[in-house]
Order: structure tokens, then sequence, then C-alpha cells
């Protein structure tokens, strides 16, 4: 028969039959009539699947390489890619050597191939998948000759891997081959989206089943020699869904550049697959060592529903790591830290203060939030003036004067403002509410502003650490009660001004033993001290009262059996 007649692609079509059916000898003759045959990589790839190394030698010495023409022409005659746009995307028909029996998923070398089990011979006859000493025959052939047959053993190592063809993995590295430079950059510092070198290894990394992911990667990680695999947000969001496996995300964790990651978004992840068991890595990772971020999951695990599993993890983590008074001291020296950096913006003040807007449009205080021991009252919160500290806005106890102030604040807030031991109060200040600062009992001094008129009932209730207190003119009224129960308080100064003092400002005071009352003083009520174990007395016969010469107070103190000196009224 004339050969050098037919169509090109009818020589490849008759070299691949003679491959099968005929003898080596045979296949030589064959070869020689064909004359020049543009593709022969198939025909090589069958050899080296089900004939051996003789066959492959001889195509070799008739000039079969692997390589295909470049050229559109081709690609549309043999099914194939030859390199036109990509440069790896090429058939690559020596990875019929490898023991797969199904294309590569996501590789983009296995257009054209058929990686059967079996070949079909024209007497009806099957050859087999050769075996594996067979084909490690056929590879040192290949390597041996890698030049004129255009085989690549860099390539074939990196396919192999994937593949889990440990009996090529092995001998290739035995030999010393390792993968090409530009596929261990690609894995270690990754390409453009355009680079098919890097869509390649994320769309076969994506196919890998899970039981396949942990030794391929790992050998993958191995030829990187330490160096950690590049990570994008497409490589995370094609693994995550591996995590529910917790050996998985640690093999992530320790080979990944991870240091990118949004890790509030990983851990995320791991609740929405409910993989509860992966995240002891987050944990050893040290990503929900943030209590805000580690509260935030508890929410958003709760919130998903039917991940009891998570939910009961991370309250456990919270239960065995929290410390609740540190990490409320964190919180307040940040927040003080950003309110000191910006201490006119809402947004840091609202961290600090409740508030409200009173009738004339200025603010009144109605809950301090933080936790600092020297404490100072804003003037301003935005643009509004502070003019008021609400009933309770610092009590150190609910339930203060016999319900007169009931403070609907946690037991934690509480706590904390009984630590305070010193307030400064604004300038602005007008009107100090019912048991405003009552149990405040570290409480070491307080100036109150001379713009305030009136200080409620209970105010400054059992601040045991007080010792001296002045109450400025501008004061027209003391409430009852208002300074009753301070244990240490000696010296009271009244300044001119003040009208009013209500009943027991000052009772249970049981170490005050200087009052100054001013002239304008009209209305004094009972000051009777009381206490719960002894008998009530009914005088004040051990404390001293400084009052202007015929003042409505002199009269008054002298009445109670009060020590009283004369002093001149500023």
């Amino acid at each position: 028969m004339n050969y050098q007649l037919i169509p090109q692609e009818n020589k490849a079509e008759i070299l691949e039959k003679a491959v099968l059916n005929e003898t080596p000898e045979q296949l030589a003759e064959t070869y020689r009539e064909l004359g020049y045959i543009e593709m022969t990589a198939r025909a090589l790839g069958l050899a080296c699947r089900f004939c051996g190394v003789e066959k492959v030698r001889v195509l070799a010495e008739c000039g079969a390489t692997f390589d295909i023409p470049k050229n559109e022409t081709a690609e549309r005659r043999y099914h194939c890619y030859s390199g036109m746009k990509y440069d790896n995307y090429r058939s690559n028909y020596s990875l019929y050597l490898l023991k797969i029996f199904k294309q590569i998923k996501g590789a983009c070398c296995c257009k054209g191939l058929k990686p059967v089990k079996r070949a079909a011979t024209d007497d009806k006859k099957y050859l087999p998948f050769l075996s594996d000493g067979e084909r490690l025959e056929v590879l040192r052939f290949l390597c041996g000759n890698r030049d004129a047959l255009s085989f690549d053993p860099s390539e074939m190592l990196y396919y192999a891997i994937f593949t889990r063809d440990t009996v090529i993995v092995d001998e290739l590295k035995e030999m010393g081959i390792k993968l090409s430079d530009i596929r261990l950059k690609r894995l270690a510092d990754g390409g453009m989206a355009s680079d098919s070198y890097w869509y390649e290894w994320g769309a076969m990394m994506n196919k890998l089943s899970d039981e396949d992911y942990l030794p391929v990667m790992r050998a993958f990680a191995e030829e990187l020699g330490g160096k950690p695999f590049h990570c994008t947000g497409k490589i995370y969001d094609i693994t995550k869904k591996r995590f529910v496996n917790a050996e998985i995300l640690e093999f992530f964790r320790d080979n990944f550049k991870t240091e990118k990651l949004n890790k509030t978004e990983v851990i995320r992840s791991l609740i929405d697959y409910n993989a509860a068991d992966s995240l002891s890595v987050i944990e050893k990772l040290g990503w929900l060592d943030n209590p805000k971020r580690r509260d935030e999951m508890i929410d958003y695990a709760q919130n998903m529903g039917n991940r009891i599993e998570c939910v009961a993890w991370l309250l456990d983590f919270k239960n065995r790591t929290a410390d609740p008074a540190a990490e409320q001291a964190k919180a307040e020296k940040k927040m003080l830290r950003e309110l000191n950096a910006n201490p006119n913006s809402v947004t840091m003040l609202r961290k600090l203060w409740s508030y409200k807007e009173r009738s004339d449009g200025t603010l009144i205080i109605t809950n301090y939030k933080g936790t600092a021991t020297q404490v100072t009252v804003p003037e301003k919160i935005g643009k509004s003036t502070v003019t008021a500290i609400g009933n309770g806005a610092f009590a150190g106890a609910s339930g203060v004067g016999a319900g007169t102030v009931t403070a609907n604040f946690t037991n934690k807030q509480m706590q904390a403002r009984r630590q305070i031991t010193s307030l400064t109060l604004p300038k602005t200040l007008e009107y100090i509410g019912d048991g405003a600062f009552t149990y405040l009992q570290s409480l070491e001094s307080i100036d109150i502003p001379e713009s305030v008129k009136e200080i409620g009932a209970f105010a400054f209730d059992v601040c045991d650490s007080l010792t001296e207190i002045t109450v400025p003119g501008s004061v027209r009224k003391i409430g009852k009660y208002a300074f009753a129960g301070c244990n240490n308080l000696r010296k009271v100064k009244i300044c001119e001004g003040v009208v009013e003092i209500g009943a027991g400002a000052f009772s249970n005071d049981l170490q005050l033993k200087e009052i100054e009352l001013p002239k304008s003083l009209k209305r004094l009520l009972s000051q009777k001290l009381r206490f719960n174990t002894v008998e009530a007395l009914d005088n004040f016969s051990f404390m001293t009262a400084y009052c202007p010469k015929g003042s409505y107070a002199e009269e008054y103190c002298k009445s109670k059996g009060i020590n009283v000196k004369e002093t001149v009224s500023k």
C-alpha cells in the first residue's frame, strides 16, 4: 500500500493500530512505510500503557515523540491541545504510563487522552495495562531519551503525585527528578488568574477527593521543602469545605500562608459546615483569644440554628479560658485610649455613658458603664451640655434608700462602681439626682461644682471613704439623707447661699466632729442620729457646729444640744 498519499490523521490511526497489533519488527516496517507522520504522541502513549519498553524503543528509533504540531489544524484533527494559547495547555500522552483509568480531574493536559484499563486488538483480544515492573522499565527508557522523545519527567512527577501513582513518584525521585521551577514557583508564590499553571493547580486541588487530599498535598509540601503554599481567597474557598476534617484544617494551618485570611470568616465557615471538631485547631492558632470575636462567634452559632455542637464547644472554650475581670479591664483600657485620642467623639462617649435629653435641650447622665477608678464626667456629649446626674447613675447598690432609688444595673456594673476613688464633675452641672453616687464606698474626695443648684436625696449615701465635704453656695437644697452613713466623714462646710438641709442629711456619720452652717440657712430638718443596734440618740452633744450669730442655724443647734461656736459667714 502506498501510504504516502493518505491524510495525516489516517497515518496516525494506522500507526496506533500497528502499535497494538504488530510485533516490534512489523511495527518498525509499518512506520518506515508510512513515511513522515506529524502526530506520533498518541501511538507512543499507547505503547507506554499496553505494550512495554520494546515497542517504545522501536517507535523512538523510528522518530516518534510526544510532541504535537503547534497549530490549530493539528488540534482540530487530533482533538487535543497543542499549546497554542497557554504553555501547558498541551495534551500529554506520556501520562498514559500512569495508573489512571479516567481523565485526571481539573488537568489541562488530558484532552484527547482515553486512559482505559485495556486495549482491544483486531483479533478481539485485549492488552492489559502494564504491570508496575514493566512501567518502570518504560519510565527509565523515557527518562534516558527525554530530549529525543520530548518527554518531561518533572511534569510526569507533578501528575503522578496528583494521581497518587507512588510507583512512578518513587522511581522519579530516586532518579533525582524534581518539580520544575515554574511549578514550584506557582505553588509557593501563586500567579495571575490567566496563568495556566496557577489555574490548573487550583482546579486540580479543588477536584481532589477528601481521601486523596492529604496524601497529595503532603507530597507537594515535601517538594516545596518547607516553603508554605500560596493562599488566596479562592484557594481558601475551595479548601474550606474540607475543614470538617480537623486533620485537613491542621495541615492548612501549618502549610499555607494564612496571615492575610479573614479569621472571622474562617471561623464562620467552620460553623457553617458544623465542623465543631475543627474549632480546636482554631483554638491552637489563637484566633479565638480575642473576646469580642469569640463572643461574636457564639452569637453567630446560636443564631444559625442546628449548630448545637459548635455552640457547646464555643461555650466550653469560653468557660475554660475567659477571665471576665481581665477582659473587662482590657476593654476599658482600650476604650479610654480611644476616648483620649478623640474625647469629643460621640461614638466613644456612648461606650461609657448612657444619657437622655432634658426639656431644655441639655443632657442628663443616666448610667456610667465604665470600670475606671478615676472618673471624669464630660461637660458635653456631641454639641449638647451635660447639666444633670440622674437618679442612681453611679449607684454602687440597688434598692437604695428603702426604695427611693431602684437602679436597673448589673451586679458587675455596681461592683465596679464601688471601686471608684475620685470623681471630677463638670462645671456645667446643675443637678445631682437621688442616689446618684450612693454606695461609692471607695470614693475619697468629691468637688461639687459651684454650678450645682440641688443635691438629691441619698445622693452620697454610704460613701464610706469621704472625710470632708464642702457644699458650695450655689446649692439651694440638700436632699434628705444626702450624706448619710458616711462613716469616716469628719468635717462638713455648708457655704453661704444654701437654704435647706433635708432630714437625716448627715445621720449615721459616726466620725462627724465639725459642721459649718451658713446664715442663709432657713430650713434644717431633723438630723437625729439613728442606729440599728443601740438606743437612739436624741442629740449631737459630741459635735460642734459653727454658725453665724443670731442665725436660724444657731437657734436650731442650741435647741438640739449641739455645741455652737460663732463664725462669720462668708
